[in-house]
């Protein structure tokens, strides 16, 4: 049999066994909507509103009732109540029934005559998104309320000219990464990292249920027959890929900065990647368990070590090693250099040409590993 009929043989082979197996053929379908559609529509907000604040107003003035005003105005925050003490607000946020606390200490009034009235926020750290938002939101709301008071309070006291803004104030803008949304700094990421796992998930279940049921002599793979048994989960996933992408492109209004095609080449150099690992690891291991319990390691924790979220610059050696040892830390770069942002074309290249050297470090030993293991009937059957 020629190389292409093989091929073909071999990819109609895979079609007819999905056809009639559901859970297999779940991998490829109802399952990634699941679960893309669960993070879709869970960070569709964009961004975090609503988080609940308390007010410590132990100095009673003006200034209480101006913060609690402002705090209900707030779109990220809402006032969840006032509290008399710091003992009754660390119950209610050890209780998660508020997210932080604004303390208004006694003769806060009198003091910002002198020019020195601190407020203290108190926030829960165990929440890093939410509690940089409501630092973000509170920081807002108190330079607001000291404007209102420097030319309300102050001025009527002081002498005529000697109250003036200052000369000097901090303008912040977003440059050169994801705007302040959730949606596209998440989305655009979580999508890709489901996609990959479930990918990984259903290459490894197929290549290895040839040994684990012995079905491997019936088919006597060669290269060709490898490349056709793997044909339908690199066309589907790239289908998902390209869907997931129009979803926060084409329906939500993330435009790209630089080249979809470089992207969706990303999404197939990653695929290639990740089943060369596959392949690898059941060459290696000749037991389908095995492989499926180190594809949950290797793939499962992609997200954490993508360098995304979590910055990579301050981790550990072994970290950084593992990090640029994942298709899906070159991804993500590619994405932040295609989609974020428009790279130079060095800076695209790389992760790209990163990713596939995996692919073609992994695929070539798996290959002959695993062809070895498919004429070798003593590796059959292995649970």
């Amino acid at each position: 049999m020629t190389r292409p009929a093989a091929f073909r043989a071999s990819m109609a082979r895979e079609w007819r066994f999905l056809a009639r197996s559901p859970w297999d053929l779940a991998l490829l379908t109802w399952l990634p909507l699941l679960l893309c559609g669960a993070i879709a529509w869970q960070l569709s907000d964009g961004v975090i509103r609503d988080l609940p604040v308390l007010l410590i107003d132990q100095d009673k003035t003006m200034i209480g009732r101006d913060l609690a005003i402002r705090i209900e105005a707030a779109p990220g925050l809402a006032l969840a109540g006032r509290v008399p003490d710091l003992a009754a607000a660390e119950e209610m946020i050890r209780a998660k029934r508020a997210q932080a606390a604004l303390l208004v200490p006694p003769d806060t009034a009198q003091r910002a005559l002198r020019g020195e009235a601190p407020l203290i926020l108190y926030f829960n750290a165990s929440y890093p998104a939410a509690a940089a938002a409501v630092q973000r939101e509170a920081g807002a709301i108190v330079d607001a309320a000291n404007a209102r008071l420097a030319t309300e309070w102050i001025a009527a006291i002081a002498a005529p000219g000697s109250v003036r803004p200052a000369p000097v104030r901090a303008v912040t803008a977003i440059a050169w990464n994801a705007p302040a949304s959730q949606e596209l700094q998440l989305v655009s990421l979580l999508h890709p990292a489901l996609l990959h796992l479930l990918f990984m998930l259903a290459v490894v279940s197929a290549f290895g249920r040839e040994l684990r049921d012995g079905s491997i002599r019936e088919w006597s793979p060669g290269v060709a027959a490898l490349a056709g048994k793997a044909a339908p989960y690199l066309a589907v996933f790239m289908g998902w890929g390209l869907l997931a992408t129009f979803w926060l492109s084409g329906v939500r209004g993330w435009q790209f900065a630089g080249s979809f095609t470089l992207f969706m080449a990303g999404y197939a150099a990653m695929y290639l990647a990740y089943l060369g690992v596959a392949v690898l690891l059941l060459g290696a291991t000749r037991t389908l368990s095995q492989s499926l319990s180190i594809t949950g390691l290797y793939a499962g924790a992609s997200f954490a070590f993508a360098g995304a979220i979590f910055p990579l610059e301050q981790a550990s050696a072994f970290a950084r090693v593992w990090a640029g040892a994942l298709p899906y830390t070159h991804f993500a770069r590619l994405l932040a250099r295609t989609w974020i942002a428009e790279g130079s074309a060095m800076a695209v290249a790389a992760p790209l040409l990163a990713m596939l050297g995996i692919a073609l470090v992994t695929a070539v030993p798996g290959a002959i590993l695993y062809l070895r293991a498919a004429r070798d009937p003593d590796s059959w059957g292995r649970r």
